[in-house]
Parts: structure tokens; C-alpha cells; sequence
């Protein structure tokens, strides 16, 4: 059984949602249901995070000292 869920926004994220929509051939609530579900799914982390890799340019000398800096602040180490 669906409900109706009631949201106010302002009027560019109403157009941007309008446009996204009209983009992919599908209703207002459509595209709503989707981002909803989308940003609700759970999925790992390197599933969510995975087409920033690659993308951290560092100087020469820059990288070990990143690569210190996260050893110190994993919790998981």
C-alpha cells in the first residue's frame, strides 16, 4: 500500500526535479521515488565512494604525509 508524503521546496529544486524528470521520460513522483530510494539505499562504502578514486592529485612529497595522517586516524587500525 503507498501513502502520500507531502514535501515543500524552493522553486529551483522543484524545477531541477521537473527537468530531471521530463529528461527521463517519467512522472514528478517517479523521479521523487527514485532519488528517495536511491539516497536511502544502504550499500558499501567503496560501492558509494568508488568513482572518487583516482581523483586526489598530491604534490611531490605531499603522499606519504596524507598517507600517515589517515594510518593515525583509522579507527579500524
Amino acid at each position: 500500500m503507498s501513502k502520500t508524503l507531502t514535501i515543500r521546496t524552493d522553486e529551483s529544486l522543484r524545477e531541477a526535479l521537473e527537468e530531471r524528470a521530463k529528461r527521463r521520460g517519467i512522472t514528478l513522483s517517479q523521479a521523487a521515488r527514485e532519488i528517495l530510494k536511491d539516497a536511502l539505499e544502504e550499500r558499501p562504502l567503496g560501492e558509494k565512494t568508488g568513482h572518487l578514486r583516482g581523483s586526489l592529485s598530491l604534490r611531490q612529497g605531499q603522499e606519504e604525509s596524507w598517507r600517515k595522517a589517515l594510518r593515525e586516524r583509522n579507527w579500524r587500525s
